[in-house]
């Protein structure tokens, strides 16, 4: 049986003024599953990702590989699940990519000849290599964008946790990342993303997020096909599959 890489359990979670984000959100996801996550605008897609990290805690319980989120075990769940985060700058801050790609390899006491395989490697797959010792803030948006996935990959993470991986990447490389996402079968991903047609081609399931509460998940041609659902939470159906 598939074990649970990640289990929910009673998410709820509100900000500061009050305003709840999440409610009572129950989920699990299967090793080498792909969920992706969608909603709209405020639905609470992002807040629910950064649950998954550990780097905004909840009313809940969560368990990422069977291990329970809470402070000590932070460092060995954040080294098993890697977040991209939607904003490209709050991943980059060091000053050249290689830097920045390094970081995380650094802090898990690799040699300094195994970093530099994992940076490369990650560069590699993300089409960046070219540009591993540029500094990361003269960069295009998109650019950026390939870099801080580059920084998760070099974590070798198990899950992979991705907050709008194509936003703002060109066409050829947004179609490059959804080719890549789909070889990755042997790792756990959650997506949370307005681009449907990742979803479609990648993820093997969908969660469907609202004002914060999970309306439904399951079959990503079902749900993606429903017109009624999609359009009572301001979500339409895609017209490439609506032809």
């Amino acid at each position: 049986m598939t074990r649970k890489a990640i289990e929910v359990k009673e998410l709820n979670f509100s900000y500061p003024d009050g305003r709840k984000a999440l409610v009572d959100i129950n989920l699990d996801v299967y090793e080498g599953e792909a969920l992706g996550v969608i909603g709209p605008n405020g639905a609470g897609k992002s807040t629910f990702l950064l649950h998954l990290n550990g780097i905004l805690r909840g009313n809940s319980k969560i368990k990422i590989l069977g291990i329970e989120m809470e402070n000590k075990s932070l460092p060995q769940i954040r080294s098993r699940a890697g977040l991209l985060f939607q904003d490209s700058e709050n991943q980059l801050f060091m000053p050249t990519v290689f830097e920045d790609v390094a970081f995380g390899p650094l802090n898990m006491d690799l040699s300094k000849d195994e970093v530099e395989v994992v940076v490369k490697e990650a560069l590699k797959e993300v089409d960046m290599l070219d540009y591993i010792y540029h500094h990361p803030h003269h960069l295009s948006f998109g650019e950026k964008r390939r870099i801080a996935l580059a920084t998760v990959l070099a974590m070798k993470p198990k899950i992979l946790l991705l907050d709008e991986p194509t936003s703002n990447v060109d066409p050829k490389h947004r179609r490059d990342l959804i080719n890549f996402l789909k070889e990755l079968d042997n790792l756990t991903k959650v997506i949370a993303t307005h681009d449907l047609e990742l979803v479609f081609e990648v993820c093997s399931r969908v969660a469907l997020l609202d004002q914060g509460r999970l309306i439904t998940s399951g079959n990503p041609l079902e749900i993606l096909k429903d017109k009624t659902l999609l359009a009572a939470h301001s979500l339409e159906v895609p017209r490439w599959l609506s032809s």
